[in-house]
């Protein structure tokens, strides 16, 4: 699978929250990065259908994703960055609704739900109310549920946000399980969590694209733009060399 966006472009009055954004997906993990009002939120509603753009292209596959209408969103499994769950739902509960949703048959529900129970380690706490769950369960119910209907593309705003580093490390470690077949697309402001498992990097700043790569290059462009690294530097340096102190 392949998704190419092409001179993305939507504004808010006289603001540009995305400017002629262009970028090729293929199964891999990507991670979006930059400060407030870069542009993230807007290209992640953009591409799970919730956002019309003003002007420019979603393709998968060579096909326009407004025209795939239904059949584009039954690819993707989003994670909101938000925690809104029903807090008087249990888990499993709350895994059929979102299962009915996606229009899953009920067998076929249950058999999807039992194994992700086991994937995000939850399996004892699918009959608590999930207002009784940790942030850290709560993440990965969240994640649990965008991955009912075995999704294609996997979409996830903030994952890690609120985490302490134990959970952290979980969710990193669970989404590099899930790497292998699928594209990921994850916008976050811990550089630190998306270093290790990220296969590139976007950099955003006012709505445009400014830099796209692996680390090493992202590392050759600020070399021949003259910036000299520190060695074996990181994603935070290379952070901070595209946005100085700039950080969200």
């Amino acid at each position: 699978m392949t998704i190419q966006i092409n001179e993305l472009n939507k504004s808010y009055g006289t603001k540009h929250a995305l400017k002629d954004f262009n970028a090729i997906f293929t199964p891999g993990v990507y991670a979006l990065l930059g400060p407030n009002g870069a542009g993230k939120t807007t290209l992640i509603n953009m591409l799970v259908d919730n956002l019309k753009p003003d002007k420019g292209e979603v393709l998968c596959d060579g096909n326009n994703i407004i025209t795939l209408g239904g059949q584009w969103r039954k690819k993707i499994g989003f994670m909101p960055q938000q925690q809104q769950v029903y807090q008087n739902m249990s888990s499993e509960r709350f895994m059929f609704y979102i299962a009915a949703l996606k229009g899953l048959e009920r067998e076929e529900a249950k058999n999807q739900i039992d194994k992700l129970f086991a994937t995000v380690n939850l399996k004892d706490e699918k009959r608590k109310k999930l207002g009784a769950l940790s942030g850290g369960m709560k993440q990965r119910i969240l994640i649990a549920q965008a991955l009912l209907g075995n999704p294609e593309i996997l979409i996830l705003d903030e994952p890690t946000a609120g985490l302490d580093p134990k959970e952290r490390v979980r969710m990193k470690n669970l989404i590099s399980s899930l790497s292998k077949d699928m594209i990921i697309i994850i916008a976050t402001h811990i550089v630190s969590d998306v270093e290790a498992i990220a296969d590139e990097v976007l950099f955003l700043r006012e709505g445009e694209l400014i830099a796209k790569g692996s680390m090493i290059e992202l590392s050759t462009q600020l070399n021949e733009e003259g910036v000299t690294l520190k060695e074996n530097a990181g994603l935070e340096d290379l952070y901070i060399a595209f946005f100085g102190d700039d950080w969200e």
